[in-house]
């Protein structure tokens, strides 16, 4: 859940001048059914968790790919477009499967942070960092809107969807935080609230009507990790209004995606046939091992959403953190997160508030490596649109902390990969470089698997075959 208020590194120079020039000519223009492309050279990091494959050939025809292995093994089409990539790292576009384009991710002090604008900006932000999907996890009336522009080429940006509604009760989260925000008007249409089975279906029967990507429940009491400052005196949902909300998503075809905090209300989600925690454990780890045991045998899946706690104090452990954005994210949000009224700054003055999400994220991680342990699927996701935890930056934050966490840096890919569009419901036309998958890819200046951290180093992006030069996108005011 996104939060507004009222309003009262570097980047490397290409190292083959070939490629430079063919990105002069191709960027923004889109890919033909006639065109062939191919990535020459580089080792190759297919999605998958196979072994990576070095001196590899990827090949694109149109917005598909069509061949992609060893040298040894893929040939060159006669005439296509050749990318000699020696030296750096091919892998799957990435795939953020958690994350709110209608929140800035800023500050939440400049009304230019909440415009149509902004969420094109926003949008585009998140190629820049290598991310060709990304998943609206609720909260988002103007789902629809977004995706046609971003298809019809009025906006640059990833591939978008989302499953648009939260269902919670009156008065729980998130609802005290759009009151107080004065949001009710905006938002309240797509949180359905419920207190009845019968309410229940018809909310269901309503959100498959719309044809959106699912469904998000908020199942707990706890608005963010680490504090019970929003809504920790309301009721949740009754559990009978649970299971029929799940059984009613599940008939209609909806993956059902679960707001939860502590064991209890994870083991009940699951219990209940939830699909996907659409954050970790944050609150407890006595009780989680078993949560995870059984989301294993049921197959139930794991967003940890770890970079969006550690946003929420990140200027206290690199201060010059903005200054190395610049040029990448929207100056508008940078300037916003540095304002002595924002949000993010206001809240590094209150010590108990930063120490319970330090806790909060160290009670994740750990929580992490046990859900690893149980042979849970992860998959990335960042929350960004909060308060701080910027569109686009926080995917390369998110891997690493994954990997502190205990996940190989191998493992972390898969799950921004692979198994995030499988958590979405896209896996058999994204998420992995295999012939017959859509051209989604990012390739990367060195070694991911030597150091996750190389994922901050994005040299190119190609989105259904069009070629980008991340550098040379630019920001509209």
């Amino acid at each position: 859940m996104f939060t507004c208020r009222s309003f009262d590194s570097r980047r490397r120079v290409s190292s083959a001048f070939v490629v430079a020039a063919f990105l002069a000519l191709s960027l923004l223009v889109p890919a033909t059914a006639q065109e062939k492309t191919a990535l020459v050279g580089a080792t190759l990091i297919d999605g998958t968790g196979r072994a990576p494959v070095p001196d590899a050939i990827v090949v694109i025809e149109g917005d598909k790919i069509t061949a992609a292995g060893p040298a040894s093994s893929v040939t060159v089409p006669t005439g296509a477009r050749v990318l000699r990539l020696s030296g750096k790292t091919v892998l799957p576009g990435l795939i953020d499967t958690h994350m709110h384009i209608n929140g800035s991710g800023g500050g939440l002090v400049d009304p230019r942070e909440f415009t149509p604008q902004a969420a094109a900006n926003n949008l585009k932000a998140y190629l820049k960092f290598g991310v060709t999907t990304v998943f609206d996890i609720a909260g988002n009336p103007f789902l629809e809107q977004q995706k046609a522009a971003l298809a019809s080429g009025k906006i640059e940006g990833p591939r978008l969807f989302g499953v648009k509604y939260g269902i919670t009760q009156p008065g729980a989260h998130p609802m005290g935080l759009l009151e107080e925000y004065k949001l009710v008007d905006l938002l309240g249409p797509v949180y359905p609230l419920v207190t009845t089975v019968d309410q229940a279906k018809a909310a269901i029967a309503k959100i498959a009507a719309d044809k959106t990507d699912g469904v998000k429940i908020f199942y707990s009491r706890s608005a963010f990790p680490g504090t019970t400052s929003y809504d920790s005196d309301k009721e949740k949902l009754s559990r009978a209004v649970l299971n029929t909300l799940i059984e009613e998503a599940h008939a209609k075809g909806l993956r059902v995606f679960g707001h939860i905090a502590w064991p209890s209300e994870a083991r009940e989600f699951v219990e209940a046939g939830g699909d996907v925690l659409a954050h970790n454990i944050s609150m407890a780890e006595t009780g989680a091992e078993e949560v995870y045991q059984l989301m294993a045998q049921r197959n139930a899946a794991l967003i940890p959403t770890l970079a969006q706690a550690e946003a929420n104090y990140a200027l206290m452990i690199d201060p010059y953190a903005l200054e190395k954005l610049r040029g990448r994210v929207w100056d508008v949000i940078l300037d916003s997160i540095a304002d002595r009224q924002s949000v993010a700054r206001a809240r590094l003055n209150n010590r108990a508030y930063v120490a319970d999400v330090r806790r909060s994220l160290e009670i994740s991680m750990n929580n992490l490596r046990r859900a690893v342990r149980a042979g849970v699927k992860i998959a990335m996701g960042t929350d960004s649109g909060n308060a701080g935890a910027i569109h686009g930056a926080l995917a390369s934050r998110e891997l690493e902390l994954m990997v502190a966490s205990g996940m190989t840096p191998m493992e972390a890919i898969v799950a921004a990969t692979r198994n995030a569009a499988e958590v979405i419901g896209k896996g058999e036309t994204l998420g992995t470089l295999e012939a017959g998958k859509l051209a989604d890819l990012v390739v990367i200046d060195s070694d991911p698997l030597r150091d996750i951290g190389a994922m901050h180093e994005v040299s190119l992006v190609v989105r259904g075959g069009q070629v980008i030069d991340p550098a040379t996108l630019t920001y509209q005011p």
